[in-house]
């Protein structure tokens, strides 16, 4: 390993060179206030408490029990970040790059155990590292759940090659536990259990069944706390939902799908995200030609039958929990470690031009050049859109109007004017689009006006559909006190913002503040 590792410093050093070219500027980046502000700007507190790491398996990962995202890897990397440099941005950013750099490399080594050609492998991972499919998995900080979630995969499959070779205890006790790793860092890595054994039968090779049944007694019990962890941590997933809207969940795996694989093909669709995605000719078209490849060479068996099978697996059941909402999002990150599959495919097809047509080196090498160039540009470009909060709202509004959260977001700062009105018009507008997602905002607005009463119902509204119940019954509790003057009914309220975010500090403080004001009384 050591060897390998020093015969490829070189590309390593040229991966880290050219990554740091064209997004090193994003280091300077501010917040874009897309989940950001939420993971890490809100828990400052809390997140700059090492003692606190035990919490982060038990909480979900906006710190509420109201969703159901479960991640406390990527909180332990902002937990990391914050003891030892403090609430710094920079950093953040530094890291999301550097954690681009080593899913590069992973991958990349990775590919080593296929036995395929270095030099082609690594003339397609440095296109694959400017291309801006993948600007917003460096520069939007959240994103890096995705790189994390890459690394400890392809980490988890390396040892695993080694163990399935040497049968030693030590590989299966690594390869389990940065796929325990991943698991925490998000619920798909749970499929992608699944690729060990389609790995084993697709690429030949031999594990007894005494070595079965060990694993599996392994594996089975980290799966059975991951799941009590998370079901203590966040609400519970609601399968009947999921069954009764497996129409919706297939039609957004299909446009995803196509969307992907068609912003793959064509960089110079650089949308921040796609909402409600109407599907043009171009896109279609793309999908068809990457099917109608896929089945020829599988006919003319330019890669073995098996191993394609293993690649096309790979890459939808890497996005497939992505699918699993009624209200999709295409983000661009998510394919991050689906493009794995990509890049095989990529260097089969470059390996048959260059063996049956050998004097299109020169012309596939400038046609790499022009690509490389092309896509550094337009990654360059790209990355200015998440510098900062206005910048990044207004570009992906005008992208997307139709989404909910773009409406939202505006409204938000519009409030911080103080332009009352606007903000109401445009949280309406949210709402709309939103199934009520934003009622406690719209209750805010309401309070700040005046109309105390009519904030109270919206606040209960909003507690009844399960909205930020935490900041509804504080905000009650607030209402109360200067309304009513009621300190009993307050403290009351106050009491259940605690209880449904025991972590907060804040919460905290304000029901101290509220015990003190009732002991002068």
């Amino acid at each position: 390993m050591l060897k390998f590792l020093k015969s490829n410093l070189f590309f390593f050093l040229l991966l880290t060179i050219v990554v740091f070219s064209l997004y090193g500027k994003s280091i300077f980046f501010d917040f874009t206030y897309h989940d950001d502000d939420l993971l890490i700007e809100n828990q400052v507190p809390f997140l700059s408490d090492v003692t606190n790491v035990p919490k982060l398996f038990i909480i979900s990962c906006y710190f509420n029990r109201d969703n159901i995202y479960y991640r406390p890897v990527l909180n332990l990397s902002f937990l990391i970040e914050t003891c030892i440099f403090g609430f710094d941005k920079k950093i953040y950013h530094l890291t999301n790059i550097i954690l681009f750099i080593l899913t590069l490399y992973l991958m990349y080594v990775f590919l080593v155990k296929f036995n395929l050609n270095q030099t082609i492998l690594k003339f397609i991972l440095l296109l694959i590292a400017v291309h801006p499919i993948f600007t917003s998995t460096v520069v939007w900080i959240p994103a890096r759940n995705d790189t994390l979630l890459a690394i400890f995969i392809f980490l988890s499959f390396i040892f695993f090659i080694r163990y399935l070779k040497d049968n030693s205890t030590k590989n299966l006790v690594v390869y389990i536990l940065f796929w325990t790793f991943a698991l925490f860092t998000k619920e798909t890595a749970l499929l992608m259990i699944l690729l060990f054994p389609l790995f084993v039968y697709c690429l030949n090779y031999r594990i007894t069944k005494k070595e079965i049944i060990r694993n599996i007694l392994i594996i089975v019990p980290i799966i059975l706390l991951y799941l009590y962890l998370r079901n203590i941590s966040t609400n519970k997933l609601n399968f009947n939902n999921y069954l009764a809207n497996c129409c919706q969940y297939l039609e957004n795996m299909i446009l995803g799908l196509i969307v992907y694989i068609d912003r793959f093909i064509n960089p110079l669709n650089t949308n921040i995200l796609l909402y409600k995605i109407q599907l043009n000719l171009r896109e279609i078209f793309n999908a068809i030609i990457v099917c109608f490849l896929l089945i020829y060479i599988f006919y003319r068996k330019f890669i073995d039958r098996k191993l394609l099978l293993f690649l096309v697996i790979w890459f939808v059941l890497c996005l497939f929990t992505t699918f699993l909402l009624p209200d999709y999002v295409y983000l661009n990150h998510r394919i991050i470690i689906s493009i794995f599959s990509a890049v095989v495919i990529i260097y089969y097809i470059t390996g048959i031009l260059l063996i049956k047509f050998p004097n299109l080196k020169k012309y596939l090498l400038i046609l790499w050049c022009v690509c490389f160039v092309l896509f550094s540009y337009i990654s360059f470009l790209q990355q200015d859109k998440y510098k900062d909060r206005n910048v990044y709202w207004n570009k992906a509004f005008s992208e997307a109007s139709a989404y909910h959260a773009f409406a939202y977001m505006l409204s938000r700062r519009y409030l911080e004017e103080n332009n009352l009105q606007k903000s109401k018009e445009l949280l309406l507008e949210a709402i709309s689009l939103s199934d009520n997602r934003y009622l406690s905002d719209l209750a805010l607005i309401y309070y700040r006006e005046g109309n105390m009463d009519k904030a109270e119902e919206l606040y209960n509204e909003a507690i009844d559909y399960g909205i930020n119940k935490a900041q509804c019954y504080r905000n009650l509790s607030v209402i109360y006190l200067k309304r009513d003057n009621d300190i009993n009914k307050a403290m009351e309220y106050a009491k259940q913002a605690v209880q449904e975010e025991p972590y907060d500090n804040e919460y905290k403080k304000y029901l101290k503040i509220l015990e003190s004001k009732k002991n002068e009384d």
